[in-house]
């Protein structure tokens, strides 16, 4: 059975964007009206996206996503994945640990028209991240990265 258009997108994402450090993908595989929910940064828009991801590269520039599964639901896509990385970079005045950090994620993904519109964060263990890197991580909902969208 052949992967769905919705799926091959967000696989690409990972296997591209995130795994090569490309930030350049969220351009062509994003709508400008994308708009991103929960995880680390909130409710922020397709420039808060790149932000957020361009930091976290910064804190952990050998970042790994290993696809675990993918549910098809048409226009939506449920990611599981396993997001490893050395914390080795200071980002938003957490100053680098050196410690490996492995942390479950699961994201739901809207796709219209070949273009990611929205991810919306259903799992991420902030608290094991936080306890992992030994810092006092601030979670918050917003302001972290900057552009929340206009919704």
């Amino acid at each position: 059975m052949s992967e769905s258009e919705s799926v091959s997108i967000v696989r690409r994402w990972f296997e591209e964007g995130w795994n090569k450090n490309n930030s350049n993908l969220i351009d062509e595989l994003f709508s400008p009206s994308f708009r991103a929910e929960g995880g680390l940064h909130g409710v922020i828009d397709r420039l808060g996206y790149k932000q957020y991801f361009e930091a976290v590269h910064i804190a952990s520039p050998d970042i790994n996503c290993k696809i675990i599964k993918f549910l098809d639901a048409g226009e939506y896509v449920v990611s599981t994945i396993i997001s490893e990385g050395t914390h080795t970079g200071s980002v938003s005045g957490i100053e680098a640990s050196g410690e490996f950090v492995s942390t479950k994620v699961v994201d739901v993904w809207y796709i219209a028209d070949g273009k990611i519109i929205e991810r919306r964060n259903a799992e991420f263990d902030r608290m094991g991240l936080k306890e992992k890197i030994n810092q006092s991580v601030k979670f918050e909902t917003e302001g972290l990265f900057s552009n929340p969208p206009n919704h």
